[in-house]
């Protein structure tokens, strides 16, 4: 509630609480000008939330400076529109820097009076433009004082005014605006009010910046998302391009090697045997930037079905068993988990163990890769465990969580002698994720191989709908 306009500086420093009825005349308690200011800030800074918008943040401090010090009317200009201001003004170019003064807000002022205080010349001769040019306060006393600026003085006095403080709003060390009160009775500002009326600026301008760092940090994250999305959509077309032709090439290469179209020499097909196991690697590169796509893009559906576990292990190591051979590393199974079946998208799990195992591989040093099976949890909660073990060089714990980030490689330089797209581990989160389950790294140090663990629930449970 505000204070009666008019109220004097003696006024303002000294008054009564009004008793209730039947209070003892001992609760009578005199109120300073100070506490009122303190309680005014202590009410003003529990106010200025985030959620808040620039004006909303601007109204709360005029009020509270209209209640505390009993002044008739305030104003909040800003130096250029926000979020225009919020380069620092002393490291912009002179032809950058905002010339002109926009009001955020205002209390008290007649139309004709604030529509002439917006769209203000920074060289204009009024005291908002002194102080947003220079930075220094000014507390101006009387009449006399209000007279030093002629045309604004007379429009002030015009509508009652007879002194008037007008501050600096400061941010970070940068001036972002001009915060004005004015009273209708001469007054003579002691220390303590100065100060009150430059912490109310200084308030002021953190929670207008506070709003529009909100406000650009919503319109950068739907920009970011955009962009993901573009990159989505990109990934997914071009991967659906070269598939179709890299299959092509595949199957004529196979029609050549089988000698449906003549016969061909030893050395001929020895050539089209690393034709086709480079093509067939090129193409699966290609199904991992699909899959990873189609993935980001919420395009995965769960197709739950019954499946025996050990038959879709077995079902998964087929596939990489021939890439571990060939370097030479044995992949073993440890199967504790029994004879049991799952409810769950076995294309899914498939590319969930398929991804693993070959990332261990990949990386094994000699050795043998283990995948060790496990359940635990009581029935209707069963959760199944497929730790793989290999005895590469290990991750450092700095990075245990940066090898699920897609594209992520530790040395981009082993791509040359490891191959792949960095896709593996990133697509089996997210596909363990959708089905309810998870991947992380349980082991890993360097120099002592690595131990990464898919838990997933026995029974696939869909999430449920979202409710608005």
């Amino acid at each position: 509630m505000l204070e009666p306009a008019g109220t004097s500086r003696n006024d303002d420093e000294s008054g009564l609480h009004a008793p209730g009825v039947g209070d003892p005349a001992s609760d009578y308690q005199p109120v300073s000008g100070a506490s009122r200011r303190l309680r005014a800030l202590a009410a003003l800074s529990g106010s200025l939330t985030d959620s808040l918008g620039p004006e909303e943040a601007a109204n709360l401090v005029e009020r509270e400076a209209l209640s505390a010090l009993g002044a008739t009317s305030a104003v909040v200009v800003t130096l250029g529109a926000f979020p225009a201001a919020v380069a620092p003004i002393d490291i912009q170019l002179e032809s950058q820097r905002p010339t002109i003064l926009h009001v955020v807000h205002a209390i008290g002022l007649p139309a004709e009076v604030k529509a002439a205080l917006d769209e203000l010349p920074l060289d204009a001769p009024v005291p908002l433009a002194e102080v947003a040019r220079t930075g220094e306060a000014l507390f101006l006393d009387s009449r006399a004082d209000l007279g030093r600026y002629p045309e604004w003085g007379a429009a002030m006095m015009k509508v009652g005014a007879q002194a008037a403080a007008i501050v600096p709003v400061w941010a970070n060390g940068h001036l972002r605006g001009v915060l004005g009160l004015a009273w209708p009775a001469p007054r003579i500002f002691d220390e303590d009010e100065r100060a009150f009326v430059l912490t109310l600026g200084v308030m002021c301008a953190q929670s207008i910046m506070r709003a529009h760092l909100k406000h650009a940090e919503h319109q950068a994250r739907q920009a970011a998302e955009l962009a993901n999305q573009s990159k989505t959509h990109f990934l997914a077309t071009l991967s659906h391009e070269l598939r179709t032709p890299m299959n092509a090439v595949l199957g004529y290469t196979d029609l050549i090697a089988d000698e449906i179209c003549g016969p061909i020499t030893l050395l001929q097909k020895d050539h089209l045997g690393r034709v086709q196991a480079s093509g067939k690697h090129l193409l699966g590169l290609i199904e991992e930037l699909l899959g990873y796509a189609r993935v980001e893009a919420g395009e995965e559906i769960v197709r739950a079905e019954r499946v025996r576990l050990a038959d879709l292990v077995e079902q998964s190591l087929v596939l990489v068993r021939p890439i571990a051979t060939k370097k030479g590393v044995h992949i073993r199974v440890e199967n504790r988990a029994g004879e049991i079946e799952l409810n769950t998208d076995p294309h899914k799990l498939r590319q969930i163990l398929i991804n693993v195992v070959a990332n261990a591989v990949k990386f094994a040093e000699g050795g043998d890769v283990v995948l060790v099976l496990r359940v635990d949890g009581a029935v209707g909660e069963v959760v199944v465990y497929f730790e793989v073990t290999d005895s590469g060089r290990g991750i450092d714990a700095v990075d245990h969580e940066r090898v699920f980030e897609a594209f992520w490689q530790k040395d981009s330089s082993r791509t040359r002698t490891t191959g792949g797209t960095g896709l593996g581990l990133a697509v089996a989160r997210q596909l363990a994720q959708l089905l309810g389950g998870d991947v992380v790294v349980t082991r890993s140090a360097l120099g002592e191989g690595s131990t990464f663990t898919v838990s997933l629930p026995a029974s696939y449970r869909a999430p449920a709908a979202a409710t608005t």
